[in-house]
């Protein structure tokens, strides 16, 4: 099995790198407006001998930044009084939990801003202090999840703080707070929750703590570093997100998937991580069952993360396949699902028809399934009649190039399917899509057709004639009369008239050559299906199976923007 990426842009471009805490608990006190003239005079009590004065006067600089969601000019006002030496003091000092708490949570927003701010808190050596109060046995869990959420937006600042932290176990800290809770919530939980596979909270409170938790976990998922190197830290971080994939909280599940998701993606092809990582059969149902609900927030990283699972090893596809995977998937290959969903959604059967031959039947097997990828093989907003494409859509926010890609992925299916299924399923595609022919001819007859289109629609053609020239014993290959009949070299006469591309050329020729001796040679037929590929310049049967036996990833550009930020703090240690 190869690898390669799905060029997708990345939904998770749209979720927060980083995120300000204006509101984890509500506060005891009576939160009043701070004024910002009012700064200098809180300064002052910072240094008071009096702890309510003190506490009171970090809560106000608190809620200074709260107040106004943190603002880039709020954070800006905090760091001008110079007072971060004395909130790590504080942090690392005072025996009070509350006073630490508020400490974290300025951290916390300050740690949300510019570069520029984070930087600032770095250089100050906060890091190492959140990261204590993280591993202090006697924090609470306030204290424990807030500080995770500081540096949860430090991790979302650059990939190397986000290695930095890894070193430093901050994924392992998460997880084993992550692990304690669950185990007190799992045996407070009443076993009829348990058997119908969700779990809830009692306390509101509780919830935001877990929420901060996983939010910084599905941060510190992401990539941008050598992450093999980390397996072990990624397989705890993966059996942590699984087990908590039972909570019925739709912030909990959007995470959760993410994160999977990330973590999926990072340890694609790192076998150590597949040798030591459990996917359950709980994993697999929840994620289905999430599958099913309409809300686009959540469908999303649940399909990209099964993606990323359909493309790793057999035994977790097989997990896959033991749920209700292609009978879920089906609503959103329609065309009018939202494109983004519906690309990652052929993404699945794609890499479901790069697998074993009983992986290939099982696709062949669902009929819907089969139909709506038959149907997307064709020009986006045009229909083919009378030997021509007339348009029939218009729509402003009509995306024809993502259209394009659904095409091409629907090509895919086609080819995977022929170059590697078994007979019976290459003659049940065959016999359940007579149009299928058509479809593919009827492409090559669009001017405009992208390159990376028409070359696997070729390349599906020249399969499909070497795979049925094998089955034809006497007379004449009846998918080659078919192909003639429906002009498929003048078809070929059009693709070359529009691209001058060597690989096109080489292709078209080759299907060419082959067409002609299939049509006109029976013996000819037989020899060429046989041992003479090479003669012909064909791909052998294994060179095909080589080519189409491709698992593919979505390749994300979430970090690609933050590289530029680290090359600007690389030097900045935390």
């Amino acid at each position: 099995m190869t690898i390669d990426e799905f060029d997708a842009e990345s939904a998770l471009a749209d979720i927060s790198r980083k995120m300000s805490n204006v509101s984890i608990h509500k506060s005891s006190f009576k939160d009043d407006h701070v004024d910002k003239s009012s700064l200098p005079q809180i300064r002052l009590l910072l240094y008071s001998n009096d702890k309510k004065k003190v506490k009171e006067s970090v809560r106000k600089l608190r809620r200074y930044l709260t107040q106004g969601h943190s603002g880039e000019n709020d954070v800006d006002d905090i760091l001008n009084l110079n007072v971060l030496n004395l909130l790590k003091d504080l942090l690392q000092n005072d025996p009070s939990s509350s006073i630490k708490f508020e400490c974290a949570w300025i951290a916390t927003n300050i740690a949300a801003g510019t570069s520029e701010q984070t930087s600032a808190l770095i250089k100050a050596g906060f890091v190492d202090l959140l990261l204590n109060c993280m591993s202090d046995k006697n924090s609470s869990l306030d204290l424990v999840a807030q500080a995770a959420w500081a540096l949860g937006n430090i991790a979302g600042e650059s990939s190397a703080f986000r290695e930095q932290l890894m070193i430093k176990n901050f994924t392992n800290y998460i997880v084993q707070s992550l692990n304690t809770a669950y185990d007190e919530l799992y045996d407070e939980a009443s076993e009829s929750l348990r058997s119908n596979g969700k779990m809830t909270f009692s306390c509101r409170d509780y919830q935001s703590n877990i929420e901060a938790l996983l939010w910084a976990l599905s941060n510190m998922s992401r990539g941008g570093f050598c992450v093999a190197e980390y397996y072990l830290n990624y397989t705890a971080m993966f059996e942590v997100l699984s087990k908590y994939i039972l909570f019925n909280y739709p912030k909990f599940e959007v995470e959760i998937c993410w994160g999977l998701s990330r973590i999926l993606y990072n340890m694609h092809k790192v076998t150590l991580f597949h040798e030591n990582a459990i996917f359950t059969d709980v994993l697999f149902t929840r994620l289905i069952e999430l599958l099913r609900t309409g809300n686009t927030d959540i469908v999303t990283p649940v399909i990209r993360t099964i993606v990323n699972i359909s493309c790793g090893p057999n035994e977790s596809v097989v997990g896959l396949l033991q749920t209700r995977l292609l009978e879920s998937i089906t609503r959103l290959l329609d065309p009018q699902a939202p494109t983004t969903i519906r690309k990652d959604a052929y993404l699945v059967v794609s890499n479901l028809a790069a697998g074993t031959p009983d992986m290939i039947k099982h696709v062949v097997e669902h009929k819907v399934v089969l139909t709506y990828v038959v149907s997307h093989i064709t020009v986006p907003g045009y229909t083919y009649s009378s030997a021509e494409w007339i348009p029939t859509l218009y729509n402003p926010t009509y995306d024809v190039q993502d259209e394009w890609k659904v095409t091409k992925e629907a090509i895919w299916i086609i080819s995977n399917i022929i170059s590697l299924g078994n007979n019976s399923s290459v003659r049940d595609l065959l016999n359940d899509h007579p149009n299928l022919k058509d479809a593919l001819v009827a492409l090559l007859n669009y001017n405009a057709i992208p390159l990376d289109n028409c070359e696997k629609a070729i390349e599906s053609l020249i399969s499909l004639i070497q795979r049925t020239n094998k089955w034809t014993t006497f007379g004449k290959n009846e998918h080659v009369r078919a192909l003639v009949n429906l002009g498929i070299e003048s078809s070929l006469a059009n693709v070359q008239r529009i691209h001058s591309n060597p690989r096109i050329r080489d292709v078209c020729s080759k299907l060419k050559m082959l067409l002609i001796a299939s049509d006109e040679d029976l013996v000819q037929t037989v020899k060429i299906s046989s041992s003479m590929e090479s003669a012909f310049g064909l791909p052998t049967v294994d060179e095909i199976k080589s080519r189409s036996s491709k698992r593919r990833v979505i390749h994300s550009f979430e970090d690609g923007d933050i590289r530029l930020i680290s090359n600007a703090v690389n030097n900045l240690n935390i």
